[in-house]
């Protein structure tokens, strides 16, 4: 399924000056990389738990911790989280196995057509990318991304951030996933990667399958 435009603003794709694009699960396969850093507990778990059951745990008890964050830091974060799932799970891990389960997160890999969709798109907006990581592994992720360290903006960030971007980044369109609450008064492009078929009616101003349909999209506007 492509895009769909429901009209519920003014803009069109080319319209917009700057895209927001959520890191996890909109560029980066987290999911793929936490369920991979889990194994060794899973393993010790045993049976054959669901994949999605388990990465909703993760969601929630990372949710949980995100109060903290500013304390935690992005590792200390999922350090905790790999320890309390282990507890939820009757089981001992040892802060080790949970700093080696933190530092994952450099390791988990882009979508596939996350570097291309990135390429082509940075020729027409301004691309910031909003996630979580930390200092050690965020140049590195904004180099395989091709945006400039401070167009990485983190999820504690609040709305003053964009005010102080001022008109340079105006209009905004925010590609996020469509768990993710509105931010701000941004329009959205909900991306559902993992959906058979995105909702109808769209549950914004724009809902998509892939950055590679949003290109797509892109390239179909330019010659209207």
């Amino acid at each position: 399924m492509g895009l769909t435009d429901l009209g519920l603003t003014g803009f069109g794709l080319t319209e917009y000056r700057a895209l927001l694009i959520d890191c996890d699960e909109v560029l980066v396969d987290r999911d793929s990389g936490v369920w991979a850093a889990l194994q060794p507990l899973l393993d010790s778990r045993g049976g054959q738990p669901a994949r999605d059951d388990v990465l909703a745990e993760f969601s929630a008890v990372v949710a949980s911790l995100y109060p903290r964050f500013a304390e935690l830091g992005f590792s200390g974060l999922l350090c905790f989280a790999h320890r309390q799932l282990a507890e939820k799970w009757g089981l001992h891990a040892s802060w080790e196995e949970g700093m080696s389960f933190a530092r994952s997160a450099g390791n988990w890999s882009l979508f596939e057509d996350a570097p291309g969709a990135m390429l082509y798109l940075r020729k027409f907006y301004r691309l910031l990318v909003r996630g979580d990581r930390d200092a050690e592994d965020r140049g590195v992720l904004c180099e395989r991304l091709g945006i400039a360290p401070e167009d990485f903006i983190s999820l504690a960030e609040g709305p003053q951030w964009l005010t102080d971007q001022g008109d340079q980044v105006q209009p905004v369109l925010h590609v996020t996933r469509p768990s993710v609450e509105p931010f701000a008064v941004l329009d959205r492009c909900l991306i559902g990667r993992h959906r058979a078929r995105q909702p109808s009616p769209c549950a914004a101003e724009y809902c998509i399958n892939s950055m590679a349909d949003l290109v797509a999209q892109h390239q179909l506007s330019l010659r209207r």
